[in-house]
């Protein structure tokens, strides 16, 4: 059989990615694809042997697995192939400067030589002609230093807006690997970091700070009664609901599949829980349809979990802290908020 050329094997690949996705009933949206184009590809045993393990326990991937594996896999993957070319391109371009530096160097030196011999040459000439003859060539060769540096100009300039364009490419690059695709939020990762980086600061000076953990109630149930796009609609409702809601300092996240995480940065207790009872309102006022039956229903909710920094308590103290109140709201009934202020609430769960 003969082999494949590259255009023919990427449409062979893609073929394959859309029926595996056709197959299962995934939907055919980009980042979908991109997963199921990666599997098609077989290029990684690390992601193809994760959606096997996924996919044998229920037979299909949900939308929290498709993020998760893209998350894991894809994105990485692509932001590394990015990081690859951007590196060569500035490799490319020091090259270009370093050669730029060379030539001007070399012209400077050329014409420093023509200027000594000139002055050489004035000391022993004495004729008319012969101080012309030694003034024209310092002109011709003033002249071509002239034309050398524009040109040089021309090319530094060139060269300081390719610069500027890599710059701004880096710092797309560094944002796409700090974001959360679905939401447009910050992921777990730029959580992380901000959260520490929030921390320090509020301890140096001497500031509260409050962490929010939200979870969508009863998810699993919205992806099973009304699809997963509706799903991800709600993933997305909520961040976009999160985003109005904070200001300033303030920073939101997807801390993972439907729970999201707000750092409140300046804030103390009570005011952190007025906030997390305007977010679980907002929410509260969503409508979702599913459009194959014009099915409505106006049950979402969110629980939220509040709590504060205090003592020495670590990052990841706090988002247990955070956690343990959120886990309390859960068993409290949902579609509440409980601090670490509420303990007839967080009393409950330890019985």
């Amino acid at each position: 059989m003969p082999s494949l050329n590259p255009h023919e094997n990427s449409i062979a690949v893609a073929e394959s990615a859309l029926a595996r996705i056709a197959a299962l009933g995934q939907p055919a949206d980009p980042n979908s694809f991109a997963l199921w184009y990666q599997v098609a590809c077989g290029d990684s045993g690390l992601l193809n042997t994760a959606v096997s393990k996924k996919l044998s326990r229920s037979g299909t991937l949900t939308a929290q697995d498709r993020n998760e594996l893209y998350g894991a896999h894809v994105a990485p993957a692509q932001v590394s192939d990015k990081v690859d070319r951007l590196g060569a391109r500035v490799a490319d371009e020091i090259e270009q400067v370093m050669a730029m530096i060379d030539a001007a160097e070399g012209s400077a030196s050329s014409y420093s030589a023509d200027l000594s011999t000139a002055t050489q040459q004035l000391d022993t000439t004495k004729d008319r002609d012969g101080i012309r003859a030694i003034i024209e060539g310092l002109v011709l060769a003033t002249k071509e230093v002239e034309a050398r540096n524009a040109k040089l100009h021309s090319q530094l300039h060139a060269m300081w807006e390719e610069m500027a364009d890599l710059r701004r490419e880096i710092e797309s690059i560094r944002a796409e690997s700090l974001t959360d695709t679905l939401t447009s939020l910050g992921n777990r990762k730029y959580f992380n970091t901000s959260l520490e980086r929030a921390m320090a600061e509020c301890r140096a000076a001497e500031e509260p700070l409050a962490l929010l953990m939200a979870d969508v109630d009863h998810f699993k149930s919205i992806n099973d009664t009304f699809g997963h796009v509706v799903g991800d609609r709600v993933l997305r409702f909520v961040a976009t609901t999160l985003k109005e809601n904070i200001t300033g300092r303030d920073i939101a996240a997807r801390y993972g599949g439907e729970e999201f995480a707000v750092i409140l940065p300046r804030t103390e207790l009570f005011p952190a829980v007025k906030l997390a009872e305007k977010i679980r309102n907002a929410v509260t006022k969503a409508e979702l349809i599913k459009r194959s039956t014009g099915e409505r229903h106006t049950g979402l909710t969110i629980s939220i979990g509040v709590a504060t920094l205090n003592g020495a308590i670590s990052a990841q103290g706090l988002v247990e802290a955070a956690d343990v109140c959120l886990y309390a709201a859960k068993r409290s009934g949902r579609n509440r908020v409980v601090s670490e202020a509420d303990d007839a609430s967080l009393t409950a769960i330890t019985r």
